[in-house]
């Protein structure tokens, strides 16, 4: 699963890697060390006429159909290779598709009965894109709620390891395939599949990720760096 990410390059990065866009100006993001569920993040996705565009939304995904928005704490991830048969995820594999920028995400390796938090990055500690799916709720009080859910594919070597499942982390070169809203299904489908293992580390870090209150660049320190 994917329950906790790290997003410390700035929004004008993102743009860049992503599509030649000006984001709103009310879109602000500051760097963050230990994203959790239910918190506003930035997705890149495609607007009514087609032009990608950057905006925060909620992460845990209510689908358009709920009657509360609890819900959406239950669904911060979708299983990939279900995602198109589930109510919840269908429609949003189908033509809501987003791109979550991240540059780490921690997962806990089970150590007897001990839980390791690590924390997996580029070797580069570059920039990257989890698959992600977008939805919109309109409460009760008449206003819409924008809430995004990531997938989730079989481990790689790397995360075998630690964990029996992963985010859907997109190649560069598939960014722009992934929003398109004509991409066939099949295709789509096609993209869901394990990142190359050699790309990335995991490091083992400080259990205290493991509080979501927690939020500083000492959160992505090693253990042994930790002082």
């Amino acid at each position: 699963m994917c329950g906790r990410f790290v997003l410390r390059i700035p929004l004008v990065r993102i743009i860049e890697a992503i599509a030649p866009l000006t984001p709103p100006l009310n879109v602000l993001f500051p760097p963050r060390y230990n994203i959790a569920p239910t918190q506003k993040v930035p997705v890149a996705r495609l607007d009514k006429d087609d032009h990608p565009i950057i905006s925060l939304v909620h992460w845990g995904l209510i689908p358009s159909w709920a009657k509360d928005a609890s819900v959406g704490n239950r669904m911060i991830n979708a299983r990939a290779e279900t995602a198109a048969e589930k109510p919840a995820f269908r429609t949003g594999l189908a033509r809501r598709r987003c791109l979550v920028p991240a540059d780490g995400f921690y997962e806990w390796k089970r150590t007897g009965t001990h839980k390791q938090p690590m924390f997996i990055h580029r070797r580069d500690d570059g920039l990257f894109c989890f698959a992600g799916l977008w939805d919109r709720w309109h409460d009760p009080a008449g206003q819409d709620i924008d809430s995004m859910t990531i997938l989730t594919t079989a481990p790689n070597a790397l995360m075998r390891e630690i964990h029996d499942r992963m985010p859907v982390i997109l190649k560069p070169a598939d960014y722009q395939f992934w929003l398109k809203r004509d991409t066939p299904a099949e295709q789509v489908q096609l993209l869901l599949k394990p990142v190359a293992s050699d790309e990335f580390v995991a490091d083992p870090v400080s259990s205290r990720v493991n509080s979501p209150a927690t939020d500083d660049p000492a959160c992505i320190l090693p253990i042994n760096s930790v002082t």
